[in-house]
């Protein structure tokens, strides 16, 4: 054989080999065929949550989709008020998308994260981390991907330029906070802005006043909940501290039409002046930073307790992580998606937002410059040590109905101790539901 008939045969056989490693054994990163990448989450998710508004950077998005052409992200938004349901059935039925964006706390115990999710302590940008210990659960393992530092947390947000003119200080106790809303209520302006048509909105001050007596008051509380050991509506203590929101809505600090109103109507109403504050997060505070830049507005912790020693940031859980179910269609491009987020270039380009920086959870990435109310709770709260979890991190089922019961106080249906003792027939009928023991 000549030696171009052999050069021939070997390229030949080389291509041919080619052909058939790269259809058996796709390249590396590379999907084999065109799939469609789904990302779940409530609508609140989407639009809330600095780091968590990088999952759907459309920059970043754009710029996935150019490396791997063959992957289209699409994200799938549920109703705030279905968003556990949705997904627990998804989950129930074999049929989730192929990420899912939640609470870390509640995805543990709600989504059943140990046993629907899959660990990914064994990704290569989990070795990148600061402090991988945020990601663990009990267990050791890492259901969950995010990408930044505590820096967060509820509170009152509040406009600055509405105190400032009528010489309002920061209140440090629920008695100094009733006389602040005398004060603007006097003054024609409406202390509070209400958006309780959304039924996850007026929880925050229940959910972190209670979580705060929890952490600082009784320690087993939530224990001694979840086991069914005591009631609700047997500690006096959780009916005071609603009965002190119920008197805010009875003493006509919220807008009258409260019950009708939604968070969308938030950013024009406390950008107009008519309103000074408003129980919500420091999300809604980064929104408005772009939204409505002349609107000056921080946050203070909910001065729902006498004792200024309570007077602490909740920072919740950690919101808004992703996840890959176990029975997600596309697993490997769904890790392949997180691990392009997590690069320097891609956090970068969130950083480049002002609304959207962040302390990134990575040794490789430099610290975006946060905004005043992010740096404001990372220094006074969260280096100080003066921060809690909120109470729906530590219940094991939906509080969906809670919420509605609290959307039947404010409408003068039920008390507050109507409210708690109907909570304990359905949190007994969801735990049993469960298979908890005790109930």
């Amino acid at each position: 054989m000549n030696i171009r008939a052999a050069h021939f045969r070997k390229a030949v056989f080389a291509a041919t080999a080619a052909l058939l490693l790269g259809f058996v054994f796709p390249l590396a990163g590379q999907s084999a065929k065109k799939v469609t990448l789904t990302i779940e989450c409530s609508q609140t998710f989407k639009g809330s949550g600095t780091s968590t508004n990088s999952f759907f950077n459309q920059a970043n998005i754009d710029a996935f989709q150019a490396k791997y052409p063959n992957i289209k992200v699409e994200a799938l938004l549920i109703p705030d008020a279905q968003t556990t349901q949705t997904l627990q059935t998804k989950l129930a039925t074999g049929e989730p998308s192929d990420l899912i964006v939640y609470n870390k706390v509640s995805a543990e115990n709600e989504l059943d994260a140990a046993n629907n999710m899959i660990d990914l302590s064994g990704e290569p940008w989990f070795t990148r981390l600061r402090q991988p210990e945020l990601l663990k659960s009990i267990d050791g393992r890492a259901y969950m991907f995010y990408m930044a530092m505590p820096t967060s947390g509820v509170g009152i947000v509040y406009n600055k330029d509405v105190f400032a003119k009528y010489g309002i200080s920061i209140p440090t106790t629920y008695n100094e906070f009733i006389k602040v809303c005398e004060t603007l209520k006097a003054k024609k302006v409406t202390p509070l802005y209400g958006p309780f048509k959304d039924v996850w909105t007026f929880q925050i001050w229940p959910t972190t006043l209670w979580g705060t007596y929890g952490a600082k008051k009784d320690a087993k509380l939530f224990a001694n909940l979840n086991s069914g050991k005591v009631k609700w509506s047997s500690v006096p203590e959780l009916t005071d501290l609603l009965a002190r929101a119920d008197n805010l809505v009875k003493k006509g600090y919220f807008q009258k039409s409260c019950l009708s109103d939604d968070y969308n109507g938030a950013p024009a109403a406390m950008s107009s002046g008519k309103y000074a504050m408003f129980i919500m997060g420091d999300w809604f505070v980064s929104d408005m930073a772009t939204k409505s830049p002349k609107t000056n507005l921080s946050l203070f912790p909910i001065p729902g307790y006498d004792d200024p020693a309570l007077n602490v940031i909740d920072q919740g859980q950690i919101g808004g992580c992703f996840m890959i179910p176990k029975k997600a269609k596309h697993i490997d491009e769904a890790k392949l998606f997180l691990d392009f987020i997590s690069q320097p270039d891609q956090i970068a380009r969130d950083q480049a937002v002002p609304s959207m920086a962040f302390l990134p959870n990575f040794k490789d990435v430099p610290d975006g410059k946060l905004l005043p109310v992010n740096q404001m709770i990372y220094d006074n709260y969260v280096k100080t040590g003066r921060t809690t979890t909120e109470m729906n991190a530590y219940v094991r089922v939906d509080l969906n109905d809670l919420w509605k019961y609290y959307q039947d106080m404010i409408g003068g249906v039920k008390t507050p101790k109507d409210v708690l003792a109907a909570w304990d027939g359905k949190f007994a009928e969801l735990m049993k539901a469960k298979g908890q023991p005790g109930f």
